[in-house]
This record gives structure tokens, sequence and C-alpha cells, in this order.
């Protein structure tokens, strides 16, 4: 008798944060998500983003990560596919975003910090060759 494989698969991507539910709206309005619950008595909350889902818990002491900087390390960082970079940007600072003020030299795409400093890039379509 044969076993079939183990098949894992990934339910979401949970975050630190300094206020799960505010992360939370953030991360939908930026994609044109939604949030999906919000259990302030769990320090909890999700939301679903481009098919996936994120998940936001608050910490106790949350400390922001350092982008680039290394005392504090960014821990990860998310990146999204948008059809035009400068608006895109503009949409995620109207959102509370800020540009991060160390971008790589040269780079086409740009370095976001959300409000919880969280380090997210947003990218340019790709160029066709």
């Amino acid at each position: 008798m044969t076993s079939s494989p183990l098949v894992t698969e990934l339910l979401s991507v949970c975050i630190d944060t300094s206020d799960a539910g505010r992360l939370a709206q953030f991360y939908a309005d930026l994609t044109g998500g939604e949030v999906s619950g919000v259990y302030p008595e769990y320090g909890y909350a999700s939301a679903e983003v481009l098919g996936s889902t994120l998940n936001f818990q608050t910490v106790a002491d949350y400390r922001r990560p350092e982008w680039p900087g290394q005392e504090h390390p960014q821990q990860f960082h998310l990146d999204f596919r948008v059809p035009e970079l400068e608006p895109a940007v503009e949409h995620a600072v109207a959102l509370g975003a800020t540009v991060a003020a160390d971008q790589p030299e040269g780079m086409t795409w740009r370095v976001m910090l959300d409000p919880d400093g969280h380090p997210f890039c947003l990218c340019p379509p790709q160029q066709q060759q």
C-alpha cells in the first residue's frame, strides 16, 4: 500500500502590529480587498487581499522595524504589482503609508512603509521582451 504525499497548504501570513484592525483595513484598502474579521478580544484581524488572507495580531510593546537598518530588522516584506507606479504610490500615501527615505538606487520600484513601519514594495508591470 502506498501512502499519498503529505500536502501542506499555506493558510495565511500573520503580521505582528500595534493595532490589528487598523493594519488589516490599511492592506484591504491598498489592494481593493476587504477586512474579513476583526476580533479585538483576541487582538486579531484578517483581510482578504488579492485572493489570499493576511492576518494581523496586536502585540504588546510592538517595535517598528527599520528600513534598511537592522537594529530592528524588517522581519518580512510584501511586494505588490501595480499597473502604474506613481498613482499607486499616491494611493498608498493617502491611506497612511510613507515612501521610505532609503530607496535602492536606480530601481524602478518604490519601497514604502505601512502605518506600523513594515516595508512593502510597489512594483510596476513587467517589461515586455
